[in-house]
């Protein structure tokens, strides 16, 4: 799909490349995980509501180009991942948890909502719309407010909503909506799709001028003064050297607090290419949406390291030979925990103070690919190296990564080793 260039739902289901269907496989299997998280600890809890929000929902259909078959847009992917969470968190509840799930479907397109409420009533969804299915024909934009009183009637004390937002292009959502959404709304996520590989290809200093003013965000600070045609000109990993600039601009200024900044990778080497970025405000929902990525490994990619500090300039793709990416793949997963086994060790020493397993995750965290299992498998080796000690809230030494817990403490060894 073109940047910018919207679907058509007019004469029936719009067309989508195939490779296109990651991203909805992603979220599906979030929303499944994040629900199994946020359920897991619910004694005495028999109801969980939250608001799903697809801010550019389409029409609920597609039909694959090149082939003869429909498959199932966004908004069915979201209900049906909601459906098949139900069935995996009660399994043995005597007292099953009663899911009470808002879904609020926004598009610009009235075709686009028109196929979808036909669609949802072919379902037996019917008797939801209006209720627990909202259908808004308008820019997400300025469908905004309209959206979050919805999600805080829902929710009025937690705010919680997870945001779908797969434009069209890349300058649908400023940051300040971002910022308004996660300052809104205090247990929200957003999963901004973005086409990047377009802006990367067609910009120059103007086109980056009207980008800045458009997701207000800035740009140039991240690129050092230095001109879209200088690099173009002189840099080999051009794009991946904007990809990088515009991505720190764009998490500079939307007030995230944790994120996952991952490419999904294009056909043809590249042609296509966008990121599915994760917001959020918890490291918890940070590392599971890092779980989906280790999952559906070989379709995302990025451009740095595997280390602590992978989005740093010397580690970003385009200041080093470009080796393919970092694929998410049993080779990464390798590089993953040597570079963890490596890094960390020299971490916990600088701090020079204890730290909790849970506060060395979520302060290194947005610098990592890793999950905070692979964390604690490094702690793990650690504690066997005899590097570091790892204690319990009751004064128990652990040494297995099973048992750490969040609260757990995480200490540098205080005997000197001899070697």
């Amino acid at each position: 799909m073109p940047s910018g260039k919207h679907y058509d739902w007019t004469n029936g289901p719009a067309e989508l490349e195939s490779h296109s269907l990651t991203k909805h496989s992603v979220l599906a299997e979030y929303i499944r995980r994040y629900i199994e998280q946020r359920t897991l600890n619910s004694r005495g809890r028999d109801v969980f509501r939250v608001t799903l929000v697809d801010g550019f929902c389409g029409g609920g259909q597609f039909r694959l180009r090149g082939e003869d078959h429909l498959v199932d847009g966004s908004p069915l992917r979201m209900m049906k991942a909601v459906d098949e969470a139900r069935q995996i968190i009660n399994v043995g509840r005597t007292k099953p948890i009663d899911l009470q799930v808002q879904y609020v479907f926004v598009d610009v397109s009235p075709s686009a909502i028109h196929h979808l409420k036909s669609l949802l009533r072919e379902r037996g969804y019917e008797s939801q719309i209006g209720k627990t299915i909202q259908l808004i024909s308008c820019k997400f934009i300025k469908a905004a407010d309209q959206v979050l009183a919805l999600v805080n009637a829902h929710t009025p004390r937690a705010g919680k909503a997870i945001f779908f937002l797969d434009q069209y292009g890349y300058s649908e959502v400023p940051a300040s909506l971002i910022t308004k959404i996660l300052g809104g709304l205090k247990n929200s996520e957003v999963v901004l799709t973005f086409h990047v590989a377009s802006f990367a290809t067609y910009t120059n200093d103007e086109f980056t001028d009207r980008i800045e003013q458009t997701l207000q965000i800035d740009i140039r600070s991240v690129l050092q003064g230095r001109s879209i045609d200088d690099i173009k000109n002189n840099d080999a990993d051009w794009r991946r050297f904007i990809q990088g600039a515009l991505y720190q601009a764009l998490v500079k200024d939307c007030g995230a607090t944790f994120f996952t900044p991952f490419f999904i990778r294009g056909e043809g080497g590249g042609h296509g290419e966008y990121w599915l970025v994760h917001l959020s405000r918890h490291p918890r929902a940070q590392d599971v949406m890092k779980q989906v990525h280790w999952k559906h490994q070989n379709h995302f990619v990025h451009y740095g390291g595997a280390g602590l500090n992978m989005l740093a300039p010397q580690t970003m793709g385009f200041m080093q030979k470009f080796d393919g990416g970092f694929s998410f793949d049993d080779v990464a997963e390798h590089k993953t925990s040597a570079a963890l086994l490596d890094q960390l060790p020299r971490h916990i020493q600088e701090l020079r103070r204890p730290i909790t397993v849970g506060d060395l995750f979520s302060s290194t965290c947005n610098g990592s690919p890793a999950t905070s299992n692979m964390y604690k498998r490094t702690l793990e080796d650690l504690v066997c190296s005899h590097d570091i000690v790892v204690m319990s809230k009751d004064g128990r030494k652990l040494s297995q990564a099973r048992y750490m817990q969040d609260g757990d403490v995480v200490e540098w060894h205080r005997q000197v080793k001899l070697i």
